[in-house]
């Protein structure tokens, strides 16, 4: 390929001086490559009307290259090589021309057609493998190289390019074994000298990528590029002060090189400075104000400061540039995302997918997000596990993954994730919450403790009661995903017609399965002592929950329990068996809708069936929820049944209720696994039969102490338009303690 270039060159060379010295100059016009003479012309005029031959369009060609004419260039390789798709003059011509102007990607085809020709050419080989390499398609270059390799062709020249190949793609160890071989025969040269000591450090062997620097400073005194390595290995130790000093020093030696300044802002970026590394960067684009990793770094770092109108400025400008990269549309997508904005997110992921069709780490990173957005469990699991596949111990996707096993209470998974994400980025500080919450709450016994008043009053009807309760639970995980658990409560009553203050304390034990989003099993044995003349219970229940398809819940239940609506209910001992099943579509995070169905079974032979469905739609979402509500509720109380009961309303009836939450976080991180402080407010309205609207207003207060201590309030009043009907009061405290 060489010797045909020179030749190529030295018949233009000789062309050109054969011509008057009016004739030759270069014009300035692109179009127009060599001025007309009276003798013959060679220009891109002649070649745009096709009235060249293919031996004046390849020397043309090797004009325009010598003229640095790239694109006529181009355009003459475009073509001839559609016109003599097997002329081995053409390709090699062809390919002298994409290997210029930097478009390895379509010198390669060339190469494989001259491969065809030639399969036994060794040079033709690794002139191929090379230019994989240029076009950063490692594997094809890398089998090339080891098949020469292989073949026994290969000297210290070829080992040290295969080497070269397995650094740029991140094939640390197998690099070191080629480097450390020609470093021995004493052949390795300082560039590839240096890519030895990063390839080093990435294997964390540092003491002998120490050992290489000191030889390297021997061998090469004052250099700055072995200087720059040193600062670079003391980078990657985080000896930031010393790579601090070396990077000045940079500075100074090389004023012109602006990468000593841009690696400095990184040093203060791991120190968490971001006030200092803005600064350099935004001093750095005063110098050149196109530099992309400046415009990149002080995006990033506002972006992590909650400053996203500087860093979607920054963003913007990284994506208007003549040669964006990827990553610019996917960081600012994420940016989108942490802001709430997830239309605007999925959009620019999509945008990005048009532009780059072919970027795996890109496809797999916006069918996660998308997953995420719409918290479909499973198949976002199945694109972040792509996403790593693409990209292994990526930040976001393993971190985003962690919580998805949060939120289902994987707490393995979660910790092996987060375990990951900190051994590449071990002062992570949410990587490190999350982990330590999902620690806490998995293997340790959880005491829950609570106090609750409670009071209704029906207006005339034999449904008054007013308790006052206390409550303990205890939890211990046995498994990972198997739990027991013992409840107590302890429950005074008052009733309106009866002077009698029954004090009823009971006991559940249970046990608790969790794999979801596959299958939740819950149940529980309870005994309930009541006083004489009152007939001692006993109780149970059993719960199950499941998601059969992405975003589609269900939950079934079984609960034996007692009825205890009056002193009479109390006395006689009555008892309900009560199947419900409800189904939820979540499937997405901005609302949901469910439906239920209960069936009572009472000990006195009645019975009923309650129904209902709900819909709720979250019109703000993060940092701060406001959501609406509307159920609607039927509730069938066996008309034909007589006597009536006393622990019923008259008649079978439906409501319609309606109602306005706001939930308010008072603590600025929100994430699985974050300690949280909050409050909520809700006014809920109810139509009920006959005109009558029930009101209703709630109020909570929730707040994280620490990883292992928590406590809330919440209050509750409940009223009708028509006094005679129903009220209701409810306050009640609550502990949650980690032993």
């Amino acid at each position: 390929m060489k010797s045909s270039s020179i030749i190529f060159i030295v018949l233009a060379g000789m062309a050109i001086m054969a011509m008057p010295a009016e004739s030759h100059a270069v014009s300035k016009n692109s179009d127009l490559v060599v001025k007309e003479t009276s003798g013959a012309q060679i220009s891109m005029e002649a070649f745009k009307t096709g009235v060249l031959d293919r031996q004046e369009t390849l020397n043309l060609a090797n004009i325009c290259l010598a003229a640095g004419q790239n694109q006529n260039a181009e355009e003459i390789a475009n073509k001839i090589v559609l016109l003599y798709p097997d002329d081995e003059d053409v390709l090699k011509m062809a390919i002298q021309v994409f290997e210029k102007i930097s478009q390895a990607e379509k010198a390669l085809p060339l190469y494989e057609r001259l491969r065809k020709l030639h399969p036994n050419d060794t040079n033709l080989t690794l002139y191929t493998a090379r230019c994989y390499g240029w076009a950063g398609r490692f594997p094809e270059s890398l089998n090339l190289y080891e098949s020469v390799i292989n073949s026994g062709s290969g000297n210290d020249l070829i080992l040290s390019q295969y080497a070269d190949v397995l650094f740029e793609s991140k094939q640390y160890s197998k690099a070191v074994v080629c480097y450390r071989e020609l470093w021995s025969k004493g052949v390795l040269q300082k560039k590839q000298a240096i890519n030895f000591v990063h390839a080093l450090m990435a294997t964390g062997e540092q003491s002998e990528s120490a050992k290489l620097l000191n030889s390297l400073a021997k061998l090469y005194p004052s250099d700055t590029e072995v200087l720059q390595a040193t600062a670079d290995v003391s980078f990657a130790m985080k000896d930031y002060g010393r790579a601090a000093t070396l990077y000045r020093e940079l500075i100074v030696k090389k004023p012109d090189d602006l990468s000593a300044s841009l690696w400095l802002a990184d040093v203060a970026m791991a120190r968490n400075v971001h006030t200092e590394a803005v600064k350099i960067n935004k001093e750095i684009l005063q110098l050149s104000p196109e530099n992309q990793k400046a415009m990149l770094t002080i995006a990033r770092t506002s972006s992590w400061r909650g400053d996203y109108s500087t860093a979607l400025f920054y963003y913007d400008k990284l994506i208007a540039s003549s040669n964006p990269d990827p990553i610019y549309y996917r960081e600012k997508a994420r940016v989108l995302g942490w802001m709430g904005n997830q239309s605007g997110s999925v959009s620019l992921y999509n945008v990005a997918l048009r532009e780059f069709p072919h970027d795996n780490a890109l496809k797999a990173e916006a069918d996660a997000k998308k997953n995420f957005y719409t918290n479909t469990y499973r198949p976002a699991v199945r694109a972040y596990k792509e996403w790593l596949v693409a990209e292994p111990k990526q930040p976001e996707a393993l971190f985003d993954l962690g919580q998805f096993y949060i939120q289902d209470r994987r707490w393995k998974e979660a910790i092996d994730t987060y375990d990951l994400l900190l051994t590449e980025i071990p002062d992570h500080r949410l990587a490190a919450l999350a982990r330590k919450k999902a620690k806490v709450t998995s293997s340790m016994m959880e005491l829950n403790s609570s106090a609750e008043y409670f009071s209704a009053q029906s207006g005339g009807r034999e449904t008054d009661i007013s308790f006052s309760g206390f409550y303990t639970s205890l939890s211990y995980p046995f498994q990972d995903r198997l739990t027991g658990f013992v409840n107590l409560n302890s429950k005074s009553y008052r009733f309106k017609h009866d002077l009698q203050t029954p004090l009823s304390q009971g006991i559940t034990l249970g046990m608790e399965y969790c794999n979801l989003p596959d299958i939740l099993l819950r149940g529980g044995y309870g005994f309930r002592h009541n006083p004489n003349p009152l007939k001692d219970s006993r109780t149970g229940f059993l719960e199950t929950e499941s998601q059969p398809l992405d975003n589609l819940h269900l939950g079934l239940s079984y609960h034996k329990e007692d009825v205890i609506s009056n002193y009479k209910t109390f006395n006689d001992h009555l008892q309900t068996n009560h199947w419900q099943g409800r189904l939820v579509y979540d499937g997405y995070r901005r609302w949901h809708a469910g439906i239920d169905y209960a069936i009572d079974h009472y000990s006195d032979s009645r019975s009923s069936l309650t129904a209902g469905l709900d819909i709720t739609a979250n019109l703000l979402y993060d940092p701060n929820r406001l959501s609406i509500t509307y159920r609607f509720q039927d509730y069938g109380f066996g008309a034909d049944t007589y006597p009536k009961a006393d622990y019923w309303t008259p008649s079978s009836f439906n409501t319609h209720t309606a109602g306005i939450e706001w939930q308010h976080y008072l603590n600025k991180e929100r994430f699985q696994g974050a300690n949280a402080a909050y409050y909520t407010t809700a006014l809920r309205l109810s139509l009920e039969p006959n005109g009558n609207v029930s009101h209703q207003i709630h109020g909570g207060l929730h707040r994280d102490w620490s990883n292992r201590f928590s406590t809330s309030v919440q209050a509750q009043y409940t009223w009708d338009t028509k006094a005679s009907i129903y009220e209701d009061k409810l306050l009640k405290a609550e502990f949650k303690w980690f032993l």
